[in-house]
């Protein structure tokens, strides 16, 4: 999934730097649509109607996985 994003991004016509910054952006944006999905089905009504848990099941995908993934993707991606 991150060289497909990366291959679409890659194409726009921009400095490399916010290429960088539009494809951490994008990886961390998916992921927190893919928590929101799996809290709006399964996790409201495991835990209930609680904000506190419907941030960890967005947050935690979007930052762990997305921007930190894509960190790293990026750094395999420049080699």
């Amino acid at each position: 999934m991150y060289k497909l994003i990366w291959k679409y991004v890659s194409k726009l016509d921009m400095k490399q730097r916010h290429k960088q910054n539009l494809f951490l952006a994008i990886c961390a944006f998916i992921f927190a649509i893919v928590g929101a999905v799996v809290w709006f089905t399964v996790g409201d009504d495991l835990l209930g109607n609680s904000l506190k848990w419907m941030a960890c099941f967005i947050g935690f995908p979007s930052v762990i996985l997305g921007f930190l993934c894509g960190v790293f993707a990026l750094f395999k991606i420049d080699q």
